[in-house]
């Protein structure tokens, strides 16, 4: 970084770009502004990284000046604290009383009233509606003045698509805390220890990270799940200890400034069955076929369709999506299905996920995955085995 403000995870010029990237995208569809709702949007045009929107917060862009950021007092006041790259004339305030009164006034409301102001009623503003509750889009929009908003959803999703070199030395970073993280976590387990035991162990190693990359919060808690009755997928930890001969399965992601490297891997303890090495061989060929199918100018559907052939020979099959594009806050883009034929460009990113999920029985493995201009690049170390501990 520049050596002068350690709290954005960005350089100024890189926000700016990613704003006017934006600006050309709102252009394009014809229209004046985008009222930007949620906060994943917000931390990446504005840089502010604080989890604060639980109150109402939006960013107005506009096409020919810098943003306004409008939130609550006290979070306005240290905005730049938080990371916020504006000057402090173009972050707006409203006042604390909105915050938790039992009355009919909202913030919504304020805000929209302030983007009325600067832009006047007959512009044309697109509101990202995704990132509002039912309530704060009715408050939101009665104060625009409108009865049914542009939609604007899709707009900054567009924008990170597409990681820039930063965004990418973070992921990697990441990946190589949740490698650590994974290590820790197996180690853990064994008959009749505890599965709480294993996640403290993996949420540890994610909170400190390694002797020269910081950790921080993961997206969500590790998922641990495993034994004769507890084979969903989705789900934290049980209160239950770890049994022999049954199957287990790990699943989380390290975050770097809120960029994620998601990572999945199984557990046996005791040798594991013949129908689960079946599956794992089978899980494999289809891994490294839709990796070796994952380059620019294929689609997400050449690479689904790359899968599903290489585990047909094993008499397996896989309904849905084989993985989506992950970045800052996690899920950023298109899905890897049969259905989706959105184009895969270089510095693309993807969780790619080699499952099958059926009730009493679950097999899981998954990676991080970057694409170059050469193919897909695994942004983990960890080995790509099915794990046999001892009994």
């Amino acid at each position: 970084m520049n050596g002068q403000n350690i709290v954005q995870s960005f350089e100024t010029s890189e926000y700016r770009a990613r704003v006017n990237k934006l600006r050309a995208l709102i252009s394009d569809a014809g229209m004046d502004a985008l009222v930007v709702s949620s906060g994943s949007s917000q931390c990446y045009l504005l840089g502010y990284d604080a989890f604060s929107d639980a109150e109402p917060q939006a960013a107005l862009v506009t096409l020919d000046d810098d943003p306004y950021f409008i939130l609550r007092k006290m979070d306005a006041d240290t905005a730049t604290d938080a990371g916020c790259w504006l000057p402090q004339d173009r972050v707006v305030a409203y006042a604390e009383s909105y915050v938790g009164g039992s009355g009919d006034a909202s913030a919504w409301e304020m805000i929209g009233q302030f983007v009325k102001d600067k832009m006047g009623a007959s512009a044309r503003v697109a509101v990202e509606v995704s990132g509002l509750g039912v309530q704060a889009y009715h408050k939101l929009i009665g104060a625009l003045g409108v009865e049914v908003p542009l939609d604007g959803g899709g707009l900054v999703s567009k924008c990170r698509l597409v990681k820039s070199e930063r965004e990418l030395l973070y992921m990697t970073e990441a990946a190589a805390i949740a490698d650590r993280a994974m290590l820790a976590g197996m180690d853990k387990i064994a008959v009749g220890a505890r599965h709480c035991e294993a996640a403290a162990a993996i949420m540890s190693v994610l909170c400190a990270g390694t002797e020269s990359i910081f950790g921080g919060p993961p997206p969500f808690p590790p998922y641990i799940r495993g034994g004769e009755f507890a084979n969903a997928p989705h789900q934290i930890w049980m209160d239950d200890v770890f049994a022999a001969g049954q199957q287990y399965y790990l699943e989380f992601s390290a975050s770097r400034h809120r960029y994620p490297a998601p990572l999945t891997r199984m557990a046996h303890l005791g040798p594991a069955t013949p129908h689960l090495k079946h599956r794992h061989e089978g899980g494999m060929a289809g891994f490294h076929a839709a990796i070796d199918a994952m380059r620019p100018g294929a689609t997400c559907a050449d690479v689904a369709r790359a899968f599903q052939a290489a585990i047909r020979p094993y008499g397996l099959t896989k309904e849905g999506r084989i993985g989506y594009s992950v970045g800052l806050d996690f899920l950023d883009g298109p899905s890897l299905t049969t259905s989706n034929d959105t184009e895969i460009v270089s510095n693309m990113t993807f969780h790619f996920q080699s499952n099958f999920v059926e009730r009493g029985e679950i097999y899981m493995m998954s990676d991080t995955v970057r694409v170059t201009e050469n193919g897909a690049e695994l942004m983990s170390a960890f080995p790509r085995t099915l794990f046999e501990r001892p009994a």
